[in-house]
């Protein structure tokens, strides 16, 4: 990886560790276990219906990941967030560096994501999870179509073509949109909104997921100059800035008392998922500002809430739990900040002291693979390259980009050498 680390120690924890994660990437590649996989087994999904018997099984699985998988006979398998995580992750050196060897990678992750793609029936192309999603009043077959995994895969191929002008990736881009725009259910709602489902076949109102469907048709819609979409998305996106509470938060999303979907889960609101809405919001923003004059005031009105979901030292948290700590919160925790740079002064100072807090006490020291989760008396230090591996490097090369971006004396830094490898 040519990227000749500097003397900066802020920037130089973040480059190194990225160096380190590009060792991990290179070697185990993007095939692996997942947080979820283990939960769609058939014997699990009994036993997560109630409570008790859930967090336990929880718990037995963070402790003992390989051995349950090894005893319930799951096989790794291939996450197409990964490869779009990692092409993000890539892309954003290539900005920060010039170096064609990172966009060299992620052309590579996207032919990845062409072989995984599912057409839909508009002519649309899709992405799911390799494994099924099972829970109250949803039920979904392994691969099927989910707006959260085909916004984040798009979103590699809309950035590819917005950088390279490439009509191989706009293409691709644009047939993402059409998922959205022609197959993916609205949700009706009250006063005339409407929502995005999560999934096909799969009615929940889900705000990250709504939010990223909007972002992902705005921004490409301006590159391919479609027909307009803005107008026809209004009332989706009023659904979820309508939903911010008064602390500035959102839930997960949105439930009426007659549907089976599960309470606790739909009114939940949780670390990495608020970072998700934030950064969606900030995209639709950018891509059409004038969509929602008051989106500024609500990002940041979000934000200062989100900034309570860390301490002073950087350590993330769940509302008031202290345990676990999950490492996708602690990616987030650096994502979000340095995304948000732009607009909202001081945000890096929270995404170094999260990064730094992270660094300390959820990476492996030998070969700094980032742990899953930290408990009050074991660490669960499994691998999982979406979860885990992806998000940090996406994260970190974020940082990155930022660092540069909002410090202009740290620029000349940035002096890359090719026979600086690893």
């Amino acid at each position: 990886m040519p990227l000749q680390l500097v003397n900066n120690r802020d920037v130089h924890i973040a480059q190194e560790w990225l160096v380190q994660l590009h060792r991990l990437i290179r070697e185990s590649g993007p095939i692996g276990f997942d947080p979820f996989d283990i939960k769609a087994h058939p014997f699990l999904q009994g036993l997560q219906k109630r409570p008790l018997l859930r967090k336990t099984t929880t718990l037995l699985c963070d402790a003992f990941p390989e051995i349950l998988r090894s005893m319930l006979q799951i096989r790794p398998s291939l996450n197409p967030k990964t490869p779009a995580l990692f092409a993000l992750g890539d892309l954003r050196l290539y900005e920060l560096t010039k170096d064609t060897c990172h966009l060299d990678r992620a052309r590579t992750y996207l032919k990845l994501l062409e072989d995984l793609a599912r057409e839909t029936p508009s002519g649309g192309l899709a992405w799911g999870y390799p494994f099924p999603l099972s829970g109250a009043g949803v039920a979904l077959a392994s691969h099927a179509p989910v707006t959260v995994v085909t916004a984040i895969a798009g979103s590699a191929f809309l950035r590819t073509a917005e950088i390279t002008r490439e009509e191989r990736w706009l293409d691709t881009a644009r047939k993402s949109m059409y998922f959205f725009l022609k197959d993916l259910p609205r949700i009706q709602c009250e006063n005339e909104r409407w929502c995005f489902a999560y999934a096909l076949g799969d009615a929940r109102r889900i705000h990250n997921a709504n939010l990223l469907a909007v972002e992902y048709i705005l921004r490409t819609a301006l590159l391919t100059e479609e027909e307009d979409p803005a107008e026809e998305l209004q009332p989706a996106l009023q659904f979820s800035l309508e939903a911010q509470a008064e602390d500035g938060s959102w839930p997960y999303g949105a439930r009426d008392s007659h549907e089976d979907f599960e309470p606790a889960l739909m009114s939940l609101v949780d670390n990495h998922h608020s970072g998700f809405v934030l950064r969606s919001l900030h995209g639709i923003d950018l891509a059409r500002p004038e969509l929602a004059p008051e989106l500024d005031a609500l990002i940041r009105k979000g934000y200062r809430f989100y900034h309570q979901l860390f301490t002073p030292a950087g350590r993330p948290l769940e509302g008031q739990r202290r345990w676990p700590v999950d490492i996708h919160a602690a990616a987030e925790g650096i994502l979000c900040p340095s995304v948000l740079s732009d607009r909202i002064r001081g945000t890096m100072n929270d995404a170094l002291a999260i990064m730094r807090w992270t660094h300390e006490h959820m990476r492996e020291p030998r070969s700094s693979a980032p742990w899953y989760r930290l408990y009050p008396v074991f660490s669960s230090r499994i691998l999982y390259p979406r979860w885990s591996l992806a998000w940090m490097y996406r994260a970190l090369a974020e940082y990155l980009y930022a660092s540069r971006n909002n410090s202009p004396s740290l620029t000349q830094h940035y002096n890359l050498s090719r026979s600086s490898t690893v």
